[in-house]
């Protein structure tokens, strides 16, 4: 049986992300497979109850914590009624110690954001927005079932910016059926003109049971090739290179200054805690996350912790392994050993040797780096 890892011994304040979930939506996406509902306004309050039951009883127990980012995110957050978001982050703060420096990001749908609703967010201390666009194509949206098109995408950033919002994310998929690449250029040259200093660029990925995978597996649907979406993907960070967007991650592209504070917490392997219905905690070297049954959680969101894993050294190892790969930082070799008392070249060496000699990896200044992101996972999975 193999011994539960502890953590860094070297680390001296206690500090981690707070994740919050709002679990509703407008509408459920075609390729969406979270947990969450079409809109109930009768369950909205008591969700929000179960809510704040469930943030007063973990700020009891992680009161020793300090936190460094927050985010809200869903589901829709921005189908909140207008003063709530308010009403929740003054509760937040209440009940934790919130660093000075903070980040607040806040996902909205360009649909259900409203001109007031941007005013409340950045009043109540939110810096960052994030807003789902997808894409501009009109048929790939209704494709997708996204309440939204591309005008009022664009009026949602105009909300944000004159809101006081410096700070605006845009998410964006590759690799949807029936995308071309010219879809996906036409999207990028309409982003880059909007003042938007970060974007997700994800590639849709067919979870079982979704209306698209439904339709794919039943031939209605042609899924994106491999080759295409690769080709999406390279001319994607090639383009937001030019415009100055620099990829720090696998999927994520910032302007200087505005790569995501509390993603990089998750990168580098930082504690943070999930607050809500099916959210994921990972503090104290334990992972777990929320029932994911609504009915539950709103009964005992005080009690609703499931699959409490604690982390070994060789889980320890691998997270760490994995998440600083996806990152265009790669993975510092010093810091792998300090951590883990542990001689990377050496307990890798024919790992390192065979993606070497396939120019997959490079090493420089003790720092391991991927060459081609398209095949990162198989790249990962040698180390595994």
């Amino acid at each position: 049986m193999e011994m539960a890892w502890g953590g860094n011994p070297f680390e001296k304040e206690k500090q981690m992300s707070l994740y919050i979930h709002i679990p509703f939506c407008n509408s459920k996406c075609a390729y969406c497979n979270f947990i969450s509902f079409e809109n109930n306004d009768k369950q909205i309050p008591k969700y929000l109850d179960a809510l704040y039951e469930e943030i007063d009883e973990r700020g009891k127990e992680y009161k020793d914590y300090k936190i460094t980012t927050i985010y809200i995110g869903g589901g829709t957050p921005s189908i909140l009624p207008e003063g709530e978001v308010d009403e929740l982050m003054q509760f937040i703060r209440s009940r934790f110690t919130i660093l000075y420096d903070e980040s607040v990001t806040i996902e909205a749908n360009p649909k259900s954001l409203t001109k007031e609703k941007a005013k409340e967010y950045f009043n109540a201390g939110i810096n960052r927005i994030s807003l789902g666009l997808q894409t501009d194509n009109p048929s790939l949206l209704k494709l997708l079932n996204r309440p939204h098109n591309y005008e009022d995408f664009e009026k949602a950033v105009e909300y944000a910016k004159s809101a006081g919002f410096s700070d605006i994310n845009a998410d964006i998929l590759l690799g949807i059926p029936n995308q071309t690449l010219r879809d996906v250029k036409i999207t990028l040259d309409k982003l880059i003109k909007l003042p938007i200093t970060h974007i997700s660029a994800y590639g849709l990925i067919l979870e079982k049971g979704t209306p698209i995978s439904k339709s794919i597996d039943t031939g209605k649907l042609k899924i994106c090739n491999e080759d295409l979406a690769n080709k999406m993907y390279d001319y994607t960070v090639k383009r937001l290179n030019e415009a100055g967007f620099y990829r720090y991650e696998i999927s994520n592209f910032a302007k200087e200054s505005y790569a995501s504070k509390h993603n990089l917490n998750y990168w580098n392997r930082g504690e943070y805690l999930g607050l809500g219905l099916a959210s994921h905690s990972f503090v104290n070297a334990e992972h777990w996350h929320n029932t994911e049954n609504l009915q539950k959680y709103l009964k005992n969101p005080s009690d609703c912790k499931e699959d409490i894993e604690k982390q070994t050294l060789k889980t320890a190892k691998q997270e760490t392994i994995m998440l600083s790969l996806r990152t265009e930082a790669g993975l510092d070799i010093r810091e792998f050993n300090r951590e883990f008392d542990a001689n990377f070249m050496q307990d890798y060496k024919m790992q390192i040797k065979s993606l070497l000699e396939a120019n997959l990896i490079t090493i420089q200044d003790l720092v391991v780096t991927i060459n081609d992101f398209n095949v990162s996972n198989a790249i990962i999975e040698e180390f595994f």
